[in-house]
């Protein structure tokens, strides 16, 4: 058991079941969240997917030690198969123009070949929200200008109960969903190496106030890279 050294909770890679963690960062917010605990059941789920690059949740740029360091860890064959079934069984992604943009660059018009995920993306729904995108060209995108926390709360509402709608990264749009509580699960891939610098994953009025979740699973990779995946409890 260890204790994660900037959300301040306990994980336990061998649980079997369901362990109620909580996080607590700050108690002012300055607008109420979002209420879904009666409906939440009744929608779909958001999920947001992220990259810790550290133990302690700072962020890199790319071409330093550290990213080649993360860039050299060796395959680990089970967590990919995990990782493509994952994103293959979204509904829809959402994300930023910032992201749209860098997603677009790496995977539009390329094959399995050239990266795994390139033909799911491709093949799933993707939201844009931005109000300064002028278009977009890769298959299956739509530019929504409207409010985010309004229209989320809407694309939750419609299609499969069962289904989930992905949210990628860091973002200022993650940070505002996870705020207003419209995130209802989280994958947090944590690689095995500390930073001396970089912004943390999380700030405090990022959160909204107190948060319990309870721990769904934890894979501890071959290569010391371990996923996380937290539920939201209501």
């Amino acid at each position: 058991m260890s204790v994660h050294p900037f959300i301040g909770v306990r994980i336990d890679c061998r649980t079997e079941g369901p362990t109620l963690l909580s996080v607590e960062f700050s108690r002012l917010v300055d607008r109420p969240p979002a209420r879904h605990d009666a409906r939440s059941k009744h929608m779909r789920r958001l999920i947001s997917m992220t990259y810790v690059y550290s133990v302690n949740a700072a962020s890199m740029e790319d071409n330093t030690d550290e990213f080649r360091f993360i860039s050299g860890l060796p395959d680990d064959p089970d967590e990919e198969k995990r990782i493509l079934a994952f994103l293959a069984g979204a509904d829809v992604y959402i994300m930023g123009r910032v992201l749209y943009e860098e997603f677009a660059k790496h995977f539009q018009g390329k094959t399995a070949a050239d990266h795994p995920f390139a033909p799911i993306y491709a093949a799933t729904d993707k939201i844009v929200f931005s109000r300064t995108l002028p278009s977009a060209d890769w298959e299956r995108t739509t530019i929504n200008r409207g409010d985010l926390v309004t229209e989320v709360e809407k694309l939750k509402s419609e299609g499969d109960v069962e289904g989930y709608i992905i949210v990628t990264g860091r973002s200022g749009i993650t940070r505002t969903l996870l705020h207003h509580d419209l995130i209802d699960e989280f994958r947090i891939t944590v690689f095995p190496l500390l930073l001396g610098e970089g912004a943390r994953m999380l700030e405090p009025q990022d959160v909204g106030g107190f948060k319990p979740l309870e721990l769904v699973s934890c894979h501890p990779g071959t290569n010391g890279v371990v996923v996380l995946h937290y539920r939201r409890r209501r």
